[in-house]
């Protein structure tokens, strides 16, 4: 078979059009780009979550939850900033808390101001949203069964301990450390669990300041409590 020169050249030149018609439409193909959130001033004496049947307010600012109704993973102190990456149908919002801790986390209702303050990349992700919903994620030797309770179980502390609003550091929950200062408990409180890392704290609900952690050398007599290690 004998190929004529002419029609070598077509070929070359349909070849030559394919290959330009698909680099131009590389060009077109979307690129993936981070999203922008808004960031908001979080409020002090922000309301208890109504949808959790809670009433009241949180004086310092608004509780950091796992989930919607979730354990309390601490406090986003009042003028600290908030970046809202979602937003529930009950107004639960999902995102950044910034202030001393620095981690992601779950907000209450009504804590935020009424207008953002800036638009910045998006940090918190699905993923470690699912997985810090799970309890065994946030710490170990819990008051009670997964789903069996919504409240502490008493023990003995040592009322001169230092109270604290804030522990976690990272939004894997692994470890943390003491601060933001909330004052001193009473003698007795409600033990809810202990957290992870190399100088665990306890979470506890005194009954004048409200949900705090403490160092778990302050726990004085657990009287008696049986801890749970199952996950949810």
């Amino acid at each position: 078979m004998t190929t004529k020169p002419g029609g070598v050249l077509r070929l070359r030149a349909r070849t030559g059009t394919v290959l330009t018609v698909a680099v131009a439409l590389v060009g077109l193909l979307p690129t993936t780009s981070q999203a922008n959130v808004n960031r908001y001033t979080v409020q002090a004496n922000s309301p208890k979550p109504a949808v959790c049947n809670n009433s009241g307010t949180i004086p310092p600012g608004t509780w950091l939850q796992n989930k919607p109704c979730g354990y309390w993973v601490g406090t986003a102190m009042a003028g600290s900033s908030f970046d809202v990456h979602q937003t529930n149908p009950s107004n639960y919002h999902y995102g950044r808390s910034l202030g001393n801790n620095n981690i992601c986390a779950w907000i209450p209702p009504g804590a935020l101001g009424s207008s953002p303050t800036a638009s910045v990349a998006e940090s918190c992700s699905d993923a470690t949203k699912d997985t810090m919903s799970h309890r065994r994620t946030l710490g170990h030797d819990f008051n009670a069964a997964a789903h069996d309770a919504t409240d502490g179980t008493p023990i003995t502390v040592n009322p001169a301990c230092t109270a604290y609003y804030n522990y976690y550091t990272t939004s894997t929950y692994a470890d943390g450390s003491l601060r933001d200062p909330a004052g001193n408990p009473g003698s007795t409180v409600m033990y809810r669990y202990t957290t992870n890392g190399s100088n665990p704290a306890v979470v506890v609900r005194d009954s004048v300041i409200g949900w705090i952690f403490l160092s778990r050398s302050c726990v004085t007599d657990w009287r008696g409590i049986t801890f749970y290690n199952d996950n949810d």
